[in-house]
């Protein structure tokens, strides 16, 4: 009787899988290994052929055991479990070291030059030796992490700080070696290999690129982690709540300031200050940055606590608030840490809703609206108001150092926030200012364009309102590269969705009130900066050439020509932080959008990368970056 051949085919594939897949482990190697001395076919290669392909299933089966490992780890740690690090790093190199020398054997290297099979073979050992390179790397760091978890973690039992003494110097380590494995990763050829392992290189590099990142800023900071969280006295740092709704720089009007303090790895909040409970302005400036920060400023940024935030330059805004709680409630002040509304909307992901002592309850979804718009509506005394923002701020704090949604949620938000420029810190500790200013935390424009050529583009509130809430911006840059001097033309467009039925019935204390400003309208000052070394060419309001005055303060201005000078707001440029600004007041009407659009030119080595940096609003503000093509 004659049997199909698909059909001896499939039970020819049944009968192997048998033999093979069903067989305990290490029968199944040895049966695979026969099999492919079988498939061979060539009896005189027998000996080498069971040789290396035993070695190449061994070496898949050990580095997917290391996978499974580590997957198991991150999970346990995830789930507040404390693993051995140790032992995990012991039993994961064990199977990689297998790996790496079962893939390094003469006849395996021989076998690379075989057509077909040899180029899988010598990727399959590049990638072993990377893996193996990493996991062995990181010896030092298991050995100085045994027993932390993220439990040990949580601030309401105190963060257990003493392994950070040990760290710096193995995590140096580690991060050169993924600097190491990740430029071999990228030397790996996979230009005929099989699918799957050049999905398995990929995964390699991606995993790798995105760690490198990551574990540079974590080496930075490791040498100050444990000072900084209490380890060798008392620290006291200013939390500072900035409100959107009432936008400026770097994010908006400080609302609420509190202390928190620090000791050996435990966190406590302390004394809070509304903006309400500092001089109302402070008889003379607490800081002065020299002629040309007055000429763009004036008096009103160090006099004012609501207007300390005017500047992008967080340093700047941080010495001005620790200065002014200073004079209002006194004691030490070691460094100022800043967020958003938009900011705890994120960590509200991790802890959950939130019930504030008045009973409302905030969420991830409604904490924005909640905070600058819903509050003003429902409540009309701006102490209420106040007490609120600090309840909202001091109920995530709580339940922030109670772990309450678990610290691996809490990380998770920390990309986004620094993304956005949400989170800032400084310190008043020049070893630790240093690491931060090298790092998204310390300020909102870099120093050079080494890296990107970054543009500045900043909103203030100056109508005294809450207005903030529904102006929308957008954002363009097209950049001129080709030539010797580039040119960097950036254009914001800057959106008041307000509409009348809406105005008709929006709070007062909302709604700006100073002359010259139409009902439903606001004012704000838009900050152009340009590049480091740059020159600003012109500025354009709805299409009309900006005419610049001498001074930003009216009765300092001596051109009775300049722009905005009606509306006693007087245009003015000059030169701050490396770089040229220009500062234009406008006025948005109801359901109406004004265009501003700046002209720069040249920089100090200008980067191919161009950037943007931006007020963080209430929503998204999209960002395009146009570079004409050369050649």
């Amino acid at each position: 009787m004659r049997v199909h051949p698909l059909r001896a085919a499939g039970r020819l594939r049944d009968r192997l899988r048998r033999f093979v897949v069903d067989a305990p482990v290490g029968q199944g190697i040895v049966r695979a290994v026969a099999l492919i001395a079988l498939g061979a076919g060539v009896v005189v290669l027998l000996g080498s052929v069971l040789w290396v392909g035993g070695r190449a299933v061994a070496t898949v089966v050990a580095l997917s055991q290391a996978q499974g490992q580590l997957e198991q780890f991150r999970y346990r740690i995830s789930a507040s479990q404390t693993p051995s690090s140790t032992a995990l790093q012991e039993d994961v190199r064990a199977r990689t070291a297998f790996a790496a020398g079962a893939a390094s054997d003469p006849l395996w290297r021989a076998a690379e030059g075989v057509p077909g099979i040899g180029p899988n073979l010598r990727g399959v050992r590049e990638v072993s030796q990377v893996l193996d390179g990493l996991v062995a790397a990181a010896k030092p760091m298991a050995v100085a992490a045994e027993g932390l978890s993220l439990n040990s973690l949580k601030p309401s039992k105190g963060i257990d700080i003493e392994p950070l003494k040990r760290m710096p110097g193995p995590m140096r380590t580690l991060n050169a070696a993924l600097v190491r494995g990740s430029a071999e990763a990228d030397r790996v050829d996979t230009r005929d290999l099989a699918g799957p392992l050049v999905d398995q290189v990929v995964q390699l590099r991606q995993g790798l690129a995105a760690a490198k990142p990551i574990s540079a800023e974590v080496t930075k900071v490791m040498p100050v982690l444990y000072s900084a969280l209490g380890g060798s006295g008392r620290r006291y740092y200013l939390l500072m709540f900035q409100n959107n709704a009432e936008e400026r720089a770097s994010g908006g009007n400080p609302a609420v300031i509190a202390m928190l303090k620090v000791y050996k790895g435990r966190l406590s909040l302390d004394q809070q200050l509304n903006s309400s409970e500092f001089p109302r302005p402070f008889a003379e400036p607490v800081r002065t940055f020299g002629a040309q920060y007055q000429k763009i400023y004036g008096d009103y940024v160090g006099t004012y606590v609501t207007n300390t935030t005017f500047t992008p330059d967080f340093p700047t805004t941080a010495r001005l608030v620790r200065a002014m709680w200073q004079r209002t409630a006194g004691g030490p002040v070691d460094g100022v840490i800043s967020f958003d509304p938009v900011a705890l909307s994120y960590l509200l992901r991790a802890t959950g809703p939130i019930q504030l002592k008045g009973g409302d309850v905030i969420t991830a979804d409604n904490a924005v609206s909640y905070l600058l718009s819903d509050v003003y509506a429902k409540y009309s005394n701006v102490k209420v108001q106040n007490q609120i923002f600090a309840s909202a701020a001091a109920s995530i704090f709580s339940a922030v150092t109670k772990g309450q949604g678990g610290i691996a949620k809490y990380l998770e938000q920390l990309p986004l926030m620094l993304d956005q420029q949400r989170l800032k810190a400084f310190s008043i500790r020049e070893s630790e200012q240093s690491l931060l200013m090298d790092s998204p935390l310390g300020t909102m424009l870099p120093a050079d364009n080494a890296e990107k050529t970054v543009l500045g583009v900043y909103n203030n509130d100056d109508a005294t309102s809450k207005m903030s809430y529904y102006l929308d911006d957008t954002i363009r840059v097209d950049a001129s590269t080709c030539s010797a001097t580039p040119r960097y033309t950036v254009t914001t467009t800057v959106t008041n969705t307000l509409d009348e039925q809406r105005a008709e019935v929006t709070s007062d204390f909302v709604l700006a009130h100073q002359k010259r400003i139409p009902f439903g309208g606001d004012r704000q000052w838009v900050q152009l900066y340009g590049p480091v070394g740059a020159r600003l060419v012109d500025v354009f309001i709805d299409g009309r050439k900006v005419v610049w005055g001498t001074d930003i303060q009216y009765a300092l201005n001596t051109n009775p020509d300049a722009t905005g000078v009606d509306d006693r707001r007087p245009s003015v440029q000059g030169r701050l932080y490396g770089r040229p600004v220009g500062t234009v007041s406008i006025k948005i009407p109801m359901q109406q959008t004004v265009t501003v659009r700046g002209v720069f030119e040249g920089g100090t080595d200008p980067s191919e990368t161009v950037g943007v940096s931006h007020t963080p609003r209430v929503r998204d503000v999209p960002v395009t970056i146009a570079k004409e093509r050369c050649g």
